[in-house]
């Protein structure tokens, strides 16, 4: 009966971990966060990135709606070329069109719009819309008119306006780009860099008539 009890006990005994085991399982666990972490940013942005294109595509398909409601392109720039999609009705103005309005990666707390009581007032009326209430840059129709909407060319119409905290924009790598085609494309840091279009210093891309690659400068902030 002992020897039986002996037994049962020393099974038990192996049946738990050691030190050195557990030792060794926290230092796997710490080589693999080492490996994993700092990929986590990367991830969540390509998240976004993925969000916004979509985005941009549904935009796309407003615009699209407007040319065959009016049979022409929206005729204000900035921000107002897409707004007008809730202002003139192609778009019922509610919470989900006015959240289209503005790149999904930027926070509502960071523009004007999240500012006022009720936002959708805001889009209601082209009077008072202005770069402040949107994460996005329109076609600049002042200067660079649209002649073929949807189009087959790389004709830029909306893009990340990267404002955002002055640094790196809408996203932490890429400008995101909607073209008349209905195609949307990206612009990346490193890869401007590389080319010597910005400054290895600079860790975002001006949109608008500065910017310094010639389809971000048919964009406009206001």
């Amino acid at each position: 009966m002992q020897t039986l009890v002996s037994r049962r006990a020393s099974s038990l005994g192996r049946a738990g971990f050691t030190l050195i085991e557990i030792l060794a399982v926290i230092l796997i666990i710490g080589i693999l966060m080492t490996f994993l972490l700092p990929r986590i940013p990367e991830a969540i942005d390509a998240a976004k990135i993925t969000a916004c294109k979509k985005n941009l595509q549904e935009l796309h398909n407003g615009l699209t709606q407007y040319k065959i409601k009016f049979n022409r392109v929206p005729e204000k720039s900035g921000v107002k070329f897409f707004a007008c999609l809730i202002s003139r009705k192609v778009w019922e103005n509610t919470k989900f069109t006015a959240d289209k309005l503005r790149c999904p990666a930027v926070d509502l707390s960071g523009l004007e719009i999240g500012q006022i009581e009720d936002p959708l007032q805001w889009y209601a009326s082209l009077d008072s819309v202005n770069g402040g209430y949107s994460s996005y840059a329109g076609r600049d129709i002042e200067h660079f008119p649209l002649r073929d909407y949807p189009g087959s060319g790389k004709e830029p119409v909306i893009a990340d306006d990267n404002e955002g905290d002055g640094t790196q924009g809408n996203h932490r790598s890429t400008t995101v780009v909607l073209y008349a085609s209905g195609d949307v494309g990206t612009f990346e840091i490193a890869e401007q860099q590389e080319k010597g279009v910005i400054d290895q210093e600079t860790n975002f891309i001006k949109v608008g008539p500065d910017s310094p690659i010639e389809e971000l400068r048919k964009l406009s902030l206001d």
